[in-house]
């Protein structure tokens, strides 16, 4: 029996690398379809979950193929949840209503995040101990209590220590 890539579900490449082909790819989707955990899936293509991962970084439509089963799965189940709901199951209908549409026990939640900022402003000084700080933290210049004029002074043109 020969076989070629096309018809293994997996090869692996002379650098080492697995590749994933369309019969791997139909087993992704069946899987996850059908609620499998992805470590059960990397399994059935006899590889480990970081190889799994590898390959999902790698191969575009590794990931589309996992994304199409659970979107499948998704469909299913909601279709279920809402075909039991409109039998009368008040709990399924809640669930929906909860999970799809924002609601809660007080009403149906706002859609945007809500953002707090919040500044803090350093309490009021006079005009002397404002000077001090600003020398203080970068001045290279002498401070109004060196005999020196501090910045506020230099401005008025004055020298109060005079």
């Amino acid at each position: 029996m020969n076989n070629t890539a096309e018809t293994l579900p997996t090869t692996r490449g002379l650098d080492g690398k697995v590749t994933i082909h369309q019969p791997g790819l139909e087993v992704i989707e069946t899987m996850a379809r059908g609620g499998h955990p992805i470590a059960s899936i990397a399994s059935s293509l006899g590889m480990s979950g970081r190889v799994f991962r590898e390959c999902r970084r790698r191969q575009v439509e590794v990931e589309e193929a996992l994304a199409a089963g659970l979107g499948g799965l998704e469909h299913e189940l909601v279709h279920s949840l809402l075909a039991a709901s409109r039998k009368g199951n008040v709990a399924a209908a809640m669930f929906l209503l909860k999970t799809r549409h924002g609601y809660r026990e007080n009403g149906q939640t706002d859609a945007a995040p809500k953002v707090a900022v919040q500044i803090n402003l350093p309490g009021a000084m006079d005009e002397r101990a404002y000077a001090t700080m600003i020398e203080g933290e970068g001045s290279s210049g002498p401070s109004p209590g060196q005999g020196g004029r501090g910045p506020l002074e230099a401005e008025r043109g004055t020298d109060e220590h005079a």
